[in-house]
């Protein structure tokens, strides 16, 4: 599989090493890449459906295989010992999400503070999510003005497909709208 090419201000960390570990374990489990990142050096990725455990697994060879930098947010109970340590060295953030933390307000100032941030979400929140999808996303990529991409999962055809870039973050709303819509074009659920 080829895989695409990245923009000059797409953030990425040249690692051979790591480059070389993420694109084998993609080809292993033979899956590839569709689509790409626009390039811009801030974005939101939004990843759905979150329905399997093997997710953090593709997510981590794609971050790899691309040598791109990549914060993401997680439950609060991954980056406990042991762990803990690993999470947050891959670009783990922390969240409980059974307290008010105003993280829409820290993010918004972390993509004001850097040059470069690319911030994965799954907006599903869960694997045993009914497809519906949480908004913090959405009002991150609003609050700071950065575009959100799509990064659909099909395990049908094994394929991650990333989708256009949604430019127009003026509505949570809208945006939750077109995420929506992207996905369902190219969603197929990991099987139960």
């Amino acid at each position: 599989m080829a895989w695409p090419k990245l923009g000059d201000l797409v953030a990425t960390k040249k690692r051979p090493i790591l480059q070389w570990v993420g694109r084998s374990i993609y080809r292993l489990m033979g899956w590839k890449v569709a689509g790409n990142l626009p390039n811009t050096p801030k974005m939101v990725v939004v990843a759905l459906p979150h329905s399997s455990n093997i997710d953090f697994i593709l997510a981590l060879s794609i971050i790899w295989g691309w040598g791109i930098r990549v914060n993401f947010l997680g439950k609060h109970t991954l980056f406990k010992f042991p762990h803990g340590a690993f999470f947050r060295g891959v670009g783990g953030i922390p969240v409980d999400r059974g307290s008010a933390q105003g993280l829409v307000g820290k993010m918004t100032e972390e993509f004001s503070r850097r040059k470069e941030l690319i911030l994965g979400i799954a907006p599903e929140g869960s694997r045993r999510s009914d497809g519906s999808l949480k908004e913090g996303f959405a009002r991150i990529a609003h609050a700071a003005s950065v575009p959100v991409i799509p990064a659909i999962v099909n395990y049908k055809t094994r394929t991650i497909r990333f989708g256009e870039a949604i430019h127009d973050v003026s509505s949570v709303a809208g945006i939750i709208e077109a995420v929506k819509e992207q996905a369902l074009m190219g969603v197929r659920r990991a099987p139960v």
